[in-house]
This record gives C-alpha cells, sequence and structure tokens, in this order.
C-alpha cells in the first residue's frame, strides 16, 4: 500500500509540536528535514537509519570510527560515505575521505564500521558554512557519543545536513517542502551539479520516518510569495536575518524509514 499524502502531512504536523519541545525551538511552524546530495549528475544519495553502536577514535589523530547496527551502502570509485550524528543542540558530520578506498567502511556481521578522515560540525540554523572544520575528536566523542541513532549517506561529494522545513504543500498530486539558505554552503555546490537529492522526515526521539526522492531548486519570492514569506519570518524569528537563497523540493516518491537494528 502507498503512502498517501494525508499520512505525510499529519506527521509533519505531529512533528512540528515535538521538536518544538525535543529542540526547545521557539515557536514556529516548521520541522527538521534532512537533505542529502551528491555531485554526480542524475544521482541520488544512497541513505540509511541506523542505531549508533559506538564512536571510537581512529589509528590518526584526525580519524574517527563510527559503529553502526545493520548494512551501509559501500562507496564506489569517486564517492565517500558520511555518518550524520546528532544530540538535541549539537551535530557532526563524519566523512570518509575519497582516497580512503574499501577499508573506509567494513562490515563485519551485523555491524558496520565507517572510518572518517574529516568531521564537520552542524547547526540548526542557515549558516553552517561558518562552522569548525578541524573538530577535536573528543568533542565529538563526548558531545554525541552516547546518542541512539545516525544517519548514513552515500556518493559523490556526499552531503547529509539538516534544514528547517518553513512550508508545505500539495501541487499536482505531490508535496512540495520549502527551506532556506543563508550562505552558499556545501549542498548549494551539489544542487548547482546535481538537483537530484533525498530529504529524511524522522521522529527525532525514534529515527521513524519517511525518506523522499526528488529536485531541490531555487525559486523566486514571486513565485510563491506565501511560502517565502514563512521562510522570511521563520529567518527573523531566529534572528538569521534573511535567506540569500530560497529552495523548492519536489518530492516524487516516498518510503517509510526505520532505524536499522
Amino acid at each position: 500500500m502507498g503512502i498517501g499524502n494525508g499520512e505525510l502531512l499529519d506527521f509533519f504536523a505531529a512533528q512540528i509540536a515535538k521538536q518544538q519541545r525535543w529542540f526547545q525551538v521557539q515557536h514556529a511552524d516548521k520541522f527538521l528535514c534532512y537533505m542529502g546530495s551528491t555531485s554526480a549528475p542524475g544521482a541520488f544519495l544512497r541513505v540509511t537509519a541506523h542505531r549508533l553502536l559506538g564512536i571510537e577514535r581512529g589509528a590518526s589523530p584526525t580519524e574517527l570510527v563510527v559503529r553502526v547496527a545493520g548494512e551501509v551502502s559501500q562507496a564506489g570509485p569517486g564517492e565517500i560515505a558520511t555518518v550524520t550524528l546528532f544530540n538535541q543542540f549539537v551535530g557532526y558530520q563524519v566523512k570518509t575521505r575519497a582516497s580512503a578506498g574499501p577499508g573506509a567502511v567494513v562490515q563485519d556481521g551485523p555491524v558496520t564500521a565507517v572510518r572518517g578522515g574529516q568531521v564537520f560540525t552542524l547547526h540548526h540554523s542557515p549558516f553552517m558554512l561558518t562552522a569548525f572544520e578541524k573538530v577535536p575528536v573528543e568533542e565529538v566523542i563526548a558531545s554525541v557519543g552516547r546518542a541512539r541513532f545516525a544517519l548514513a549517506g552515500v556518493g559523490a561529494a556526499a552531503n547529509l545536513s539538516p534544514r528547517f522545513c518553513w512550508h508545505t504543500e500539495e501541487a499536482g498530486g505531490k508535496l512540495v517542502l520549502y527551506h532556506g539558505d543563508g550562505l552558499p554552503m556545501k549542498t548549494f555546490l551539489n544542487l548547482k551539479a546535481n538537483p537530484n537529492v533525498t530529504r529524511i522526515a524522522l521522529d527525532p526521539e525514534t529515527f521513524q520516518g519517511y525518506v523522499a526522492a526528488g529536485r531541490a531548486d531555487e525559486f523566486s519570492p514571486s513565485d510563491n510569495p506565501a511560502a517565502y514569506d514563512k521562510i522570511c519570518r521563520g529567518f527573523a524569528n531566529g534572528g538569521w536575518g534573511k535567506p540569500a537563497r530560497v529552495f523548492r523540493f519536489v518530492a516524487e516518491r516516498w518510503e517509510r524509514l526505520a532505524p536499522r537494528e
């Protein structure tokens, strides 16, 4: 049985209320919806959710090994794997290096180890480009080492980061999600090469939710004044000024998503 728009809209509405308490954000009609992108034209980031089993130091001072339950897609030539980890307030994206080879993602029975060579900070704001990108391994372990779940994404120049969805509507039988960015971040660089993206809407406490494949494009304020107004009011409420760019994501298909145990 397919997933109807009504089921999805009910889930979004429930998350607006729940995430306000979970993330301790000011009141706004928004919910967190991760965005996965890859620079390979025509491709979609391959995304999976997992129970987090542990984080530990790797062979070098900058390497971080993330262990998750279940299988993570293997990175092919020119691809990397990224693991996104969050507690309520702080997040990190642990990425393998493109030259790491097949040893970067290793499955041993029911457990997969992802050996990250780079760590990036993530924030619930549109200014992630300014994030500190030489993160001490100890800081990551202390901040998110006890998180229950993780998201993994695999693809060329893989990027998997959070976005607040400020407006949702139906058009031509499809759900359309709107968000804004304050700076030309890594996702934007991928979108210039490939507008195909993966969007993930999850309950932050259970990691149960939905994943969608579709296309993200910039839109002008005159194209949808109501959506643009909601994004601008959300930015103002967060103290972020005005968005530099606003995006429309049209979902082509939705699937249910649950963490691999």
